[in-house]
């Protein structure tokens, strides 16, 4: 049999990923099996192990993509510097579009089922401490309004608060438009509800107008 090309093991290898997090998110990651795993790909069992060891180093890679470690990825780079070209609002309301979408996926639907089914089980395994994610998110965003105040483009806010203040609406949001597997997301919905949080959110740091000068008597 021939060695299938780079681009045909690559889609084989995101197909592996999706029908993974799909099993995961309907049968719990327990509940599925390599073999269950193969099945849903349309290969046999050993071709998973041309990609992955193990179901760990699966899920395990799914994390890395997906949930916390998207947004995270969302933030990489030089953050600030983009923020300050496009200026802090415009940077929130694009971040927040980029969001919707991202959020608006099967892939991102399926990941908070799971999360939200099997949080204790895979914290318990050493598989997944969602905790320490959403802390390694609230981190990086508080570091990132830091540097904004340093800057003058937003007020001076206390960064623990702060990333709380934009994060906990976000993870509500999260949960109430893509919880639901049984049905398609409003998407409008979920815009709507994410722009109102961010326009709010705005209000909170932006910076006051200087007051207008008088003219001189």
């Amino acid at each position: 049999m021939a060695r299938p090309k780079k681009d045909d093991s690559r889609d084989t290898r995101r197909d592996i990923l999706d029908r993974s997090l799909e099993l995961f998110a309907n049968h719990g990651f327990t509940g599925s099996s390599m073999r269950d795993i193969a099945k849903a790909v349309g290969v046999r069992e050993s071709a998973l192990y041309h990609h992955f060891p193990n179901k760990n180093a699966i899920l395990t890679t799914v994390l890395e993509e997906s949930g916390p470690g998207a947004v995270n990825g969302l933030m990489t780079g030089d953050v600030v510097r983009i923020i300050e070209s496009m200026g802090p609002q415009q940077f929130l309301n694009t971040m927040g579009e980029a969001v919707v979408a991202l959020w608006a996926t099967d892939r991102e639907r399926h990941l908070l089922r799971l999360i939200m089914a099997e949080w204790p089980r895979l914290k318990e395994a050493g598989l997944f401490d969602p905790q320490k994610q959403i802390m390694s998110v609230r981190v990086r965003i508080g570091s990132v309004f830091s540097a904004l105040a340093d800057k003058g483009l937003i007020r001076r806010v206390d960064p623990v608060t702060a990333a709380l203040r934009f994060m906990g609406p976000l993870m509500m949001i999260r949960i109430l438009h893509l919880a639901d597997l049984s049905r398609p997301p409003d998407v409008d919905a979920m815009r709507a509800d994410l722009l109102r949080h961010l326009d709010s959110f705005w209000d909170s740091v932006k910076l006051e107008a200087p007051p207008l000068k008088g003219k001189r008597r």
